[in-house]
């Protein structure tokens, strides 16, 4: 796929989100991403299958593209989306290709993100992510994001 991963992992959440999916383990397969996923806190089943492919990650782009200037409607900074996003940035960064994320692993209460990747170099890697440590690289995400848009990380609206 020729899409970087922070737009297609945003937009894939932006969907769960839509939908109330709250378990997930997306598996890349050629030029689709197959998502696994449930309405349940993990671990819990996931009945739910959704295929993606890059017709329908451009269209979720467009379709989302109208939103991305309101405020988010989350409680909490560390949502889906941003992790999703961040997770994306990360692959793309160090050139890295996704085989697997996924939060449905780990026994117990924590939120552990698994991601499976290849990197540049051909090693297969296992990062196992706790929310914690995901939550300091949505804010070092979100800190280069507004020095690149000029806004120092705020959000800014224009009226039409």
């Amino acid at each position: 796929m020729s899409r970087k991963y922070v737009i297609t992992l945003r937009c894939i959440a932006q969907d769960l989100e839509r939908r109330g999916l709250k378990t997930f383990d997306i598996r890349l397969l050629r030029d689709e991403y197959i998502v696994e996923c449930g309405y349940q806190d993990p671990p819990s089943p996931t009945p739910v299958t959704i295929h993606y492919t890059l017709m329908d990650i451009d269209e979720l782009d467009r379709v989302g593209e109208d939103k991305r200037g309101e405020p988010p409607l989350a409680k909490d900074f560390l949502n889906q989306i941003q992790i999703f996003r961040t997770i994306g940035g990360y692959l793309d960064k160090n050139e890295a290709r996704l085989i697997r994320i996924t939060n449905n692993d780990a026994p117990g209460k924590d939120s552990i993100f698994t991601v499976e990747y290849i990197t540049r170099d051909g090693e297969h890697m296992v990062d196992d992510r706790a929310r914690s440590a995901l939550y300091d690289m949505c804010v070092v995400m979100y800190k280069q994001r507004g020095k690149l848009t000029g806004t120092g990380g705020r959000r800014s609206r224009r009226r039409g």
